[in-house]
């Protein structure tokens, strides 16, 4: 998977259209421009298609599904900057380019970002190890148009919580009880998973609203927005948000 190794130890658990009213799913949302793999060559999903699988690719912004059986390994391949959240745990035995391995104990929650590396990696463990990697291209183009100000982690802290910021790529855990609502925020652009299905109903800064269904294992990526946001299902809305910043600094 898409993590440097040396960088492991930073490992720890844990735009919408203007619309009236509607139900959708958040798919519709998607700005469709194609990414493009740091080293096409090496590609994980051309190397190793069964084991990564690509879910949404736009924005420079692409999100796999990684699925290594007990026993499965990968042939070397490369990665860009990423983000990696675990589904499901496992363990992983990592090998470089130079012939170092190193195994890592992957826990189910775990998010770790990562700079661009080279490797084959191989399931060493007893159980399927699945995870979202979120792969980053940063193209020659200048900075989104996200509103610092209104930064989500700071206005509405209650229900965005940053686990990792590095590389300038932000993994933030989201959770609104049902009924909860937050203040007026911002986001760059992003790629979103879906923990646990929900209901929310996302304001504009205009006021116009959309309602949209939150499917588990849902995945979309949405460009730079200021929102609000109000869970109007009854169960709670829990999903892991994948912020870029763009160009890195």
């Amino acid at each position: 998977m898409g993590l440097v190794i040396s960088l492991v130890f930073i490992a720890c658990k844990n735009g919408e259209e203007k619309t009236d009213t509607s139900t959708e799913t958040a798919a519709s949302t998607e700005t469709k421009t194609e990414a493009t793999p740091q080293n096409q060559d090496a590609d994980a999903t051309k190397v190793a298609p069964g084991l990564y699988t690509v879910l949404k690719d736009s924005m420079g912004i692409r999100v796999l599904m990684v699925d290594y059986k007990p026993g499965d390994s990968s042939a070397m391949h490369s990665h860009p900057d990423n983000a990696l959240y675990v589904i499901d745990g496992g363990k992983g035995e990592f090998t470089a380019k130079d012939g170092s391995k190193q195994v890592v104990d992957f826990k189910s929650g775990m998010t770790m970002i990562g700079g661009a590396e080279t490797h084959s990696v191989k399931n060493i463990g007893t159980t399927t190890l699945k995870a979202i990697l979120v792969e980053v291209n940063r193209p020659n183009q200048a900075a989104n148009s996200f509103d610092t100000a209104l930064d989500a982690t700071k206005v509405a802290s209650k229900f965005y919580k940053p686990v990792h910021d590095s590389l300038n790529i932000r993994i933030v855990m989201v959770d609104y009880k049902p009924g909860a609502e937050s203040a007026l925020h911002s986001h760059p652009d992003l790629a979103m998973y879906v923990i646990s299905p929900a209901k929310a109903e996302f304001t504009a800064k205009d006021g116009t609203k959309r309602v949209m269904a939150l499917d588990k294992g849902m995945v979309v990526i949405i460009p730079a927005d200021t929102h609000s946001v109000k869970n109007v299902g009854n169960t709670n809305a829990k999903v892991v948000l994948f912020e870029v910043n763009r160009p890195l600094k």
